[in-house]
């Protein structure tokens, strides 16, 4: 009952049922805890120094996907003209297709309307 009326009387529902569901699960956050990472044979606390070595990580990781030649050689020139090619060479099950009604705004007003309530 005291979880009811405290939901019924909030003015941010999300945000109080969040707040429930950690005080019933007693799922609060722990900022006490010490990350230690290893870095060039190195042992670590330092926040900053943590955070550089993952922003670099996955920097290198995005460069590595982006520049993989393996990739990009396997593919043919009508890939690079033309993605779709691509997609449907590389995924062997079909697509579904999808087709898209003309709408008006009004039907968009009258929906948003609805899910308001």
């Amino acid at each position: 009952m005291y979880y009811n009326n405290k939901l019924a009387n909030s003015s941010n529902k999300p945000k109080t049922t969040w707040s429930i569901i950690k005080a019933i699960t007693n799922n609060k956050k722990n900022c006490n805890n010490i990350l230690i990472l290893q870095i060039d044979g190195k042992v670590t606390t330092h926040y900053q120094i943590i955070a550089e070595k993952f922003k670099h990580y996955f920097i290198s990781v995005a460069d590595s996907i982006t520049n993989n030649k393996s990739i990009t050689d396997t593919t043919d020139n009508s890939n690079k003209i033309n993605p779709l090619n691509y997609l449907y060479s590389t995924f062997k099950q079909a697509f579904t297709n999808v087709t898209v009604k003309k709408t008006t705004t009004y039907e968009i007003e009258k929906i948003i309307k609805e899910l308001k309530k």
